[in-house]
């Protein structure tokens, strides 16, 4: 159970900080404009995208370390926490690794 959790909670933190990379690029200004909807637009269509990518990530890296059940865990986490950086894309973007690896980690344990 303990190999599970923390494998589960790497795994989180590293797509935690993919997210935290991606929103920084989009913010940044770098792949998009600050015109209009330019940045604002970015961010909306990469969320969907970023979810699916993330989610096919996090099964795949669980498989790989041989984690039981690896989409029960990946698949919700990765919905849960993109939700939360929503909000904390607010104001808080670099709690992204912390709260990918806390949603992993719960749903690790609330899924064995």
């Amino acid at each position: 159970m303990g190999r599970r959790v923390a494998l589960a909670a790497g795994v989180g933190a590293l797509l935690g900080l993919a997210w935290w990379g991606v929103f920084e690029l989009i913010a940044s200004g770098a792949v998009c404009s600050f015109e209009d909807w330019g940045c604002l637009g970015a961010a909306v269509k990469t969320m969907p995208v970023f979810t699916a990518v993330a989610a096919f990530l996090g099964w795949f890296a669980l498989r790989s370390l041989g984690v039981s059940r690896p989409a029960w865990v990946a698949v919700p986490a990765t919905l849960m926490a993109v939700l939360a950086m929503i909000f904390f894309a607010l104001g808080l973007p670099y709690l992204a690794f912390l709260v990918f690896a806390l949603l992993y980690a719960l749903t690790a344990v609330l899924t064995r």
